[in-house]
């Protein structure tokens, strides 16, 4: 489960990669209106499930690592 939880939390990565592709799609512009809302639902959607099933110790640490005070001393 955990596993689980943490492959969604990589995962979720991915559509924020598609929302900053989206623009340079061939697509209209009502399509993407769309397209990126919904893929921003679905990557914080994958991304909160994900920290829901690794528990509360991972997800601290994950807050921790991505601190700027942590990241940058």
């Amino acid at each position: 489960m955990r596993k689980l939880g943490i492959g969604l939390i990589l995962v979720s990565f991915l559509p924020w990669v598609a929302v900053a592709a989206a623009p340079f799609l061939a697509l209209s512009i009502a399509q993407k209106a769309v397209l990126i809302p919904v893929l921003i639902g679905i990557a914080e959607l994958m991304f909160w499930i994900g920290i829901l099933m690794v528990g509360k110790e991972v997800a601290e640490q994950y807050r921790r690592w991505l601190n700027p005070l942590y990241l940058f001393r």
